[in-house]
């Protein structure tokens, strides 16, 4: 008589044993995380451009990545790759158009390799559920121990990495931020508090989900901890937005376990928000939105009128945008736009904006969680899920740029490794290819 085995437990029995350890990792992905993590004065200057640590371990390996992606019978280049491919190469032609051929293929040809690269680099090594178990884990690892770094610049004022490094190879170093709540603001190795901020909240919603497996021990709440802890080291709206969308989506999971449509209760509840804001208020929701989502009301005013310029320059350039030229405001506004979504469509127009969007879209539909079994897989997507709002939403009040905007490339192409709903977490072949 055969036995059969709840999926539960099967799922159980093949997780992995150890997740730090990184060793079926391949090589390419740990050096691009590792090196998403060093700061900017270890770059390298070749004329005007400049080569940070993570641009040239992905112009290296740009060309091997799409060409295993290629290569495949299975999974192999699919509607996704194909958005991203055109949202990368509409940027690299936007600006080329804007910024002439020298400085638009040059330009453009970094934004092609930090975008796309970085996405089809998690195509090609990112396969498997493990796989993307270990991207956390080691994200995890790296955030812990960035955390102590965070902690001796907040309360010392000494920006300790970025120092050391400056000494050793020159550069700028890190620039004067005023603090908040009588605490500097942490860069650790990043260019801003804010890249900072958000790389730490990014994982917090895969902490939950793939390493603590949704549970909340005393052991497990000190991991929790350590993600909060170095998001808070920031003190910026931008990251404490990503990291209390994420909780409050996960409370909604934990809250409404078991009530049949609650994710279109939620939905609902938005949309009906939205519309109560459209009908009471003199401002657009949108307008709304970004002033309780920043830090002061300094920067929500701030923020305001760069939505409010920043469209207006959609409008007059919905094609190709304005590339890296001055984008039309106050006198008294800075040149720093930030909202990763409305600067992506200024600067390259909306065809560049709609495919990214699109890209996104159908990844959500490819690995919606209700149509994942019991068990990692599960838990993994709504992981990917939860933290795909809570940085999309973050975007709409800061801007992702070097490190910060690979690292959401990147993630988004892990997506694809959660797409079979019967994928293993120890699958070794998947690994090993």
């Amino acid at each position: 008589m055969r036995l059969t085995v709840p999926i539960e437990n099967r799922y159980k029995a093949l997780m992995p044993q150890n997740l730090f350890d990184f060793s079926l990792l391949t090589i390419p992905i740990l050096i691009l995380l590792v090196s998403l993590t060093l700061p900017p004065e270890m770059s390298l200057s070749l004329g005007s451009l400049r080569l940070s640590p993570y641009r040239i371990c992905l112009i290296l390996m740009i060309i091997p990545a799409i060409t295993k992606v290629l290569s495949r019978r299975d999974n192999g280049f699919n509607i996704v790759d194909f958005m991203m491919f055109f949202h990368s190469l509409w940027a690299m032609i936007a600006l080329t158009v804007n910024m002439g051929i020298g400085a638009g293929i040059e330009s453009g040809g970094i934004y092609f390799v930090e975008t796309f690269g970085a996405y089809i680099l998690a195509r090609a090594y990112i396969r498997s559920l493990a796989d993307y178990q270990k991207i956390i884990a080691l994200m995890f690892r790296i955030v812990s121990i960035l955390l102590v770094f965070a902690i001796i610049e907040s309360f010392s004022g000494v920006h300790f990495i970025r120092n050391a490094f400056q000494m050793i190879m020159g550069g700028a170093g890190p620039h004067y931020i005023e603090p908040r709540l009588g605490l500097t603001r942490a860069f650790t190795s990043f260019e801003h508090p804010i890249l900072f901020g958000v790389f730490s909240a990014s994982i917090f919603a895969g902490v939950y989900y793939v390493l603590l497996n949704e549970t909340l021990s005393f052991k497990n709440l000190k991991k929790i901890g350590i993600v909060v802890g170095a998001t808070f080291f920031s003190l910026s709206g931008g990251p404490y937005t990503a990291l209390a969308l994420q909780i409050g989506l996960i409370g909604w999971d934990k809250l409404t376990k078991g009530i049949h449509g609650r994710w279109t209760i939620l939905a609902s509840l938005f949309l009906s928000f939205w519309f109560l804001i459209t009908l009471l208020s003199n401002r657009s929701p949108v307008n709304v939105f970004i002033s309780y989502l920043t830090f002061s009301a300094n920067s929500a005013y701030n923020r305001i009128h760069i939505w409010n310029y920043g469209s207006a320059e959609v409008g007059r350039h919905p094609l190709f945008g304005i590339g890296l030229n001055e984008w039309v405001r106050a006198p008294w506004m800075s040149s720093s736009m930030d909202n990763y979504w409305l600067l992506t469509t200024v600067r390259y127009g909306l065809p560049a904006f709609i495919a990214m969007i699109i890209a996104i879209l159908i990844i959500l539909k490819m690995i919606h969680p209700k149509k994942a079994p019991a068990g990692p897989i599960k838990s993994a997507r709504k992981a990917f899920v939860v933290t795909l709002i809570g940085m999309s939403i973050a975007g709409i009040t800061v801007h992702f740029w070097n490190a910060l905007m690979v690292q959401f490339f990147f993630f988004l192409g892990c997506a694809m490794s959660l797409k079979s709903p019967n994928n293993s977490p120890l699958n070794t072949s998947a690994i090993r290819r």
